[in-house]
């Protein structure tokens, strides 16, 4: 998936990225501060693809993290319908299967709902 070579991973340490997580090509992170756990690709470890659809690049490294046993992941059937954000569905493959984050999800949803209401 990734082309793992010294200057790709150079480039991730230098981007921020840990050299283990360089290595790998993915990292677990925190979805735009929700506290919600998803697996993010490393973008500047593969240059073909660096900078575009970066959405299909992380269910990408989602794939190949549950793969390796990095972690499980969330099956997109157990998402709930109203996962979104700003209008845009987050149900996709790549969430973090873990019982705090599926509870991280359900609150999520129940704090987006009751901002919907007020509204």
């Amino acid at each position: 998936m990734w082309n793992y070579n010294e200057l790709n991973v150079r480039n991730a340490v230098i981007d921020g990225w840990s050299l283990e997580d360089a290595g790998r090509g993915f990292a677990s992170a925190d979805f735009e501060n929700t506290g919600i756990m998803e697996v993010e690709a490393i973008i500047s470890c593969d240059p073909v693809t660096k900078g575009s659809q970066e959405w299909f690049n992380d269910e990408n490294a989602a794939l190949e993290a549950e793969r390796s046993g990095y972690c499980k992941i969330i099956p997109v059937a157990e998402l709930p319908d109203n996962f979104e954000m700003d209008g845009y569905s987050l149900r996709w493959f790549g969430w973090i299967d873990t019982p705090e984050n599926r509870q991280a999800i359900d609150d999520f949803c129940k704090d987006s709902a009751e901002d919907r209401k007020a509204c």
